[in-house]
């Protein structure tokens, strides 16, 4: 094992070699043993957060007042229909209607497969060269 090997598990899973994987763990107490001098100080910056992280205990409640928890929260965010969201829902229908619609009417007829087209769907078909309806 190599220096920054043994620094990167020292940071990640702290200076209790238990915590460690167990395929590393030999490796790294050999090392810690071999280099003492050199690792004390990363030692001792590990065992301080390690003190500061085991006196933060976090209690968690049981797991079906937690759920209740949760339920409750869930019932009053849910409580009412969000009508901004049916009104930009309903504006955005009836634009795609108009757009939709008037698409068609926009777009100029070029040459005769476009005019029959036009004339089945009862569109005016104007004459592009001679500018006149045909």
């Amino acid at each position: 094992m190599d220096r920054q090997r043994f620094e990167y598990l020292l940071e990640a899973y702290g200076a209790d070699f238990a915590r460690w994987p167990a395929e590393e763990r030999q490796a790294g107490e050999a090392y810690a043993a071999a280099h003492a001098d050199a690792v004390a100080p990363l030692f001792a910056e590990a065992q301080s957060l390690d003190a500061a992280l085991d006196a933060r205990r976090v209690s968690v409640a049981a797991p079906e007042l937690l759920a209740a928890r949760v339920m409750a929260a869930h019932k009053k965010q849910r409580s009412g229909v969000d009508w901004r969201a049916v009104a930009a829902l309903a504006a955005c229908a009836v634009f795609g209607v108009l757009v939709g619609y008037s698409g068609g009417l926009m777009a100029p007829v070029a040459d005769d497969e476009a005019a029959y087209f036009a004339s089945t769907f009862e569109m005016p078909v104007y004459d592009l060269e001679e500018g006149e309806e045909g």
